[in-house]
């Protein structure tokens, strides 16, 4: 009888545990490809995707900005390199104070005195600075009825409660002397003047504090829409306007101007306002 060679043994016994861990393997994948995947939804409580959930619980204030004293002699000064730039008139201003003043004393900044005005211009435009001042074209007169051009003067008013043009105004280099000079300001006459005017021109010109990030121009929609409804307006008005808009610049984008160059898709900002009036019917 031969005897059998132990190489030859061990060789065969690690095969067969090869065999097997395949086979446990081949098994396995059998079970889960045959079985229905374990989502990430299955696996925690699923969560509705809010589109604003990052205001939600956003504080408000001029800490680490410009004081708010500072803050309404830089919005006299920019007014008044904005009388330089564009003709303000007096035509449907009444309606535009009416609806803005609503809009403002609802807001998370009741207590600071807001100033409306109007541009004699063909663009559909809109826009603010900061110390409370609001500024509408027009051409949005013309084509926005009350709520909606409520909604307009009520997500501005969201840019100044938000403090969105001072925190962009604190990113430039020449912020630390516009802010010394405010603080010295005592009137509008002077070297001072003079030179707050010339730097201030610049910006205005340059429509530096009118442009804002997707996520501002996201939070004043929905400080406005929340904004609109505490003041009585129909926020559906919010939803018309967009579409409105969408359909203008369909149709001729030349009459949009630069106002939505730096806000998010319409049909984005309609599916959040959408879901924002839905929430606040339910409450």
């Amino acid at each position: 009888m031969k005897t059998s060679n132990p190489c030859f043994k061990s060789l065969t016994v690690l095969a067969l545990v090869l065999v097997c861990a395949i086979a446990a393997q081949s098994l396995a994948f059998t079970r889960s490809y045959n079985q229905p995947a374990v989502a990430a939804h299955d696996l925690a409580p699923a969560q509705y995707d809010d589109p604003y959930a990052a205001f939600r619980n956003a504080r408000y204030s001029n800490a680490g900005l410009l004081n708010e004293r500072d803050e309404i002699k830089l919005g006299t000064q920019l007014h008044r390199e904005v009388t330089k730039k564009y003709r303000l008139t007096d035509v449907g201003l009444d309606r535009v104070e009416r609806l803005g003043q609503r809009c403002a004393r609802s807001s998370l900044r009741a207590n600071m005195i807001f100033r409306f005005h109007v541009i004699q211009r063909r663009e559909i435009n809109g826009f603010s600075l900061p110390g409370g001042h609001i500024y509408s074209t027009t051409a949005m007169l013309k084509l926005a009825n009350d709520n909606e051009l409520a909604s307009v003067l009520a997500h501005e008013v969201g840019h100044i409660v938000a403090r969105h043009s001072l925190k962009t105004l604190k990113q430039k280099r020449e912020y630390d002397d516009i802010a010394n000079s405010l603080g010295e300001l005592t009137g509008v006459a002077g070297d001072l003047a003079r030179d707050l005017g010339i730097a201030l021109g610049q910006i205005v010109a340059q429509g530096f504090l009118t442009v804002h990030t997707r996520d501002e121009e996201r939070e004043a929609d929905f400080l406005g829409v929340r904004g609109m409804a505490r003041a009585g307006f129909d926020p559906q008005g919010m939803v018309t306007m967009f579409q409105k808009l969408q359909r203008m610049e369909e149709q001729d984008p030349n009459l949009l101007g630069t106002l939505f160059s730096d806000h998010p898709d319409a049909q984005e900002r309609i599916s959040n306002t959408r879901y924002e009036i839905a929430r606040m019917r339910r409450r």
